[in-house]
């Protein structure tokens, strides 16, 4: 006899559908800009969640400063209860990059979150401190990333 409880699929936690993660209306915020207005599907251990609305409040709560000339990962995670947080990963020089000497490593998911994306901040004439320093501003590029789950390659440029 066939049983079910063997063969089934377990858990599963990955976006369905893209987040379009960008600067927020506050600069100094990124946002989410699902295509369509269509809001962000994502599963948590199996379970699947809808973020009906675009969020333009996601705040970088990690209030180091990044240094000049260097770069950082963001992992922007969405929880059952539609919060967003953006989870920091370890600042790298720019220099460090390029050598090859380090890589920028993306940051473990908070527990009982969905990763939907990431941003990536790279200074270059100054320091940039979340939540203070604008994502936009001249000495900051700030890159966007969309997941169905967290890339398991670092960035190496």
């Amino acid at each position: 006899m066939w049983n079910f409880d063997d063969q089934a699929v377990r858990g599963g936690t990955v976006c369905l559908s893209k987040a379009g993660l960008a600067v927020g209306g506050t600069s100094t915020k990124a946002r989410t800009n699902a295509p369509n207005g269509a809001g962000i599907d994502f599963a948590i251990d199996g379970i699947i969640y809808h973020l009906a609305d675009a969020d333009d409040n996601i705040v970088f709560t990690a209030a180091t400063a990044i240094a000049d000339l260097s770069s950082i990962l963001y992992l922007i995670c969405v929880t059952s209860a539609n919060v967003i947080t953006a989870v920091p990963g370890v600042a790298v020089l720019a220099a460090d990059i390029a050598s090859g000497k380090y890589a920028l490593r993306w940051p473990a998911p908070t527990l009982n979150t969905c990763p939907i994306g990431g941003i990536r901040v790279d200074t270059s004439g100054g320091t940039w401190t979340p939540a203070t320093t604008a994502l936009d501003a001249g000495t900051i590029t700030d890159t966007y990333f969309d997941f169905f789950a967290v890339p398991t390659a670092p960035i190496t440029t």
